[in-house]
């Protein structure tokens, strides 16, 4: 392709991803947003507080358009030095400013799982930025001013990139996963799954920076940070209402949420049921990395930690957006297509509506708890497709049928599994394109 087509094209990209960034921005922030981002305030005056020598674990944090009583502030110390920046400027700017660096995550996730021979990419890129913004997961993370999809995009930053990169050279793979692990523990699970698939120097990077970043916040505050690594992290329950009754809300997609709501019979089975479900996710993480898959393993892990923690409101569940942006450019079927769409619906309507179709009649039962435990049923069933679905490029695609798995016909930004991971651990991996 000449080169004067290549700017063109790469021009048209850049303006149809900002274009559908900037609209979905405008959409979340001035339409939908029905509450105070109550989220990112604590974030900020937690900041602030720390930033003024406070010990933002000795009570709730007080401030504006937040409760009167506060609210309490359960991340890190260093979580507290990363979000600095937002006390940079008046709160609603600070707050826009925030948005548009969570939809920007958006929209580099699009770009970076959408296949790279999909017909009319700008547009479908475009149109993808636009869908996934409304769900309820982007929308919630917006209106509550959440840092997930930030953290995810630091997870996946390290799992796709490049070790061969000028980057990569002077920022060693795995730093910015510890980094994320050090703002809030739940990408620590990555280190569990790196361990197990044998990718010690992602492993050994990803520990280092997790313990850089904690020794930075101990050397900025020794007191505070003393405070949550031998008290708070391990009494969460002090600050967050972890009983029965917060646990089994319709907010919470959780695997303890869901046994929750069936009733306090299931307090018994929720630990054992936990562990086995990790092991379960690690196992198949490690089978989908064996065949060269590396990506969409980090995927799989991504896509479980929701399911491990306690408590997964809405707003936790953005390893969908990868995910399933991944697994749509596999799909061949109608079967496949079908059950896609009734997974997108199953989503749109969200828990929330689930409990209504729950509280309303008997006869609609069945479609309320599907609904109600929909975020919990779709990632079930994304984990499974990134499984076993193959790899190779379907032939609305890649313009031709590529059932025989050659190389040419694979996806590659959406299946991101060049890397050397497999290589690391020593594995002789297998094509992928039977998978």
């Amino acid at each position: 392709m000449p080169a004067t087509r290549v700017e063109a094209s790469r021009i048209v990209t850049i303006g149809s991803l900002i274009a559908a960034g900037v609209a979905a921005l405008c959409y979340l922030v001035y339409s939908v947003r029905a509450v105070e981002p109550v989220d990112f305030l604590v974030y900020r005056y937690a900041a602030q507080a720390f930033a003024a020598g406070s010990n933002i674990y000795e009570g709730n944090l007080v401030g504006p358009l937040i409760v009167d009583e506060g609210m309490p502030f359960t991340y890190t110390p260093f979580a507290a030095i990363f979000l600095w920046p937002t006390v940079l400027f008046g709160w609603w700017t600070a707050y826009l400013l925030w948005s548009g660096l969570c939809i920007a995550a958006v929209v580099w996730t699009v770009a970076r799982f959408t296949p790279a021979r999909v017909p009319k990419r700008p547009l479908v890129m475009a149109a993808l930025v636009l869908a996934v913004s409304v769900t309820p997961i982007v929308s919630a993370h917006i209106s509550f001013g959440q840092v997930n999809l930030v953290l995810m995009v630091l997870v996946l930053l390290d799992v796709t990139r490049s070790e061969h990169s000028r980057f990569g050279r002077w920022f060693p793979r795995g730093l910015l996963i510890g980094i994320a692990a050090a703002i809030k523990l739940t990408p620590a699970l990555f280190v569990a799954y790196f361990v197990v698939t044998k990718q010690w120097r992602l492993a050994i990077w990803s520990s280092i920076g997790f313990a850089a970043a904690t020794a930075v916040a101990a050397v900025v505050d020794p007191a505070v940070s003393w405070t949550f690594w031998s008290d708070v992290v391990w009494n969460l329950s002090d600050r967050v209402d972890l009983s029965g009754q917060a646990i089994a809300s319709a907010g919470n997609s959780s695997l303890q949420g869901g046994l929750a709501a069936l009733g306090t019979w299931t307090a018994s089975l929720t630990m054992p049921l936990t562990v086995l479900c990790a092991a379960v996710a690690l196992w198949i993480a490690r089978d989908v990395y064996r065949v060269g898959r590396a990506v969409d393993a980090a995927l799989v892990i991504g896509l479980s930690a929701p399911i491990l923690s306690p408590i997964s409101w809405i707003h936790h569940w953005v390893y969908l957006v990868p995910a399933a942006v991944t697994v749509l450019f596999r799909l061949r079927s109608p079967l496949q297509f079908g059950s896609a769409a009734l997974g997108l619906a199953i989503v749109y309507c969200g828990p929330s509506m689930g409990q209504q179709f729950i509280e309303t009649s008997p006869l609609l039962l069945p479609v309320g708890l599907v609904l109600r435990e929909g975020f919990l049923i779709v990632t079930l069933v994304l984990i499974f497709a990134l499984w076993r679905l193959p790899t190779t490029a379907p032939a609305w695609v890649s313009g031709r049928d590529s059932e025989d798995g050659s190389d040419d016909d694979k996806a590659p930004d959406s299946a991101g599994n060049q890397g050397p991971s497999c290589i690391e651990a020593g594995f002789r991996t297998r094509s992928s394109g039977d998978r």
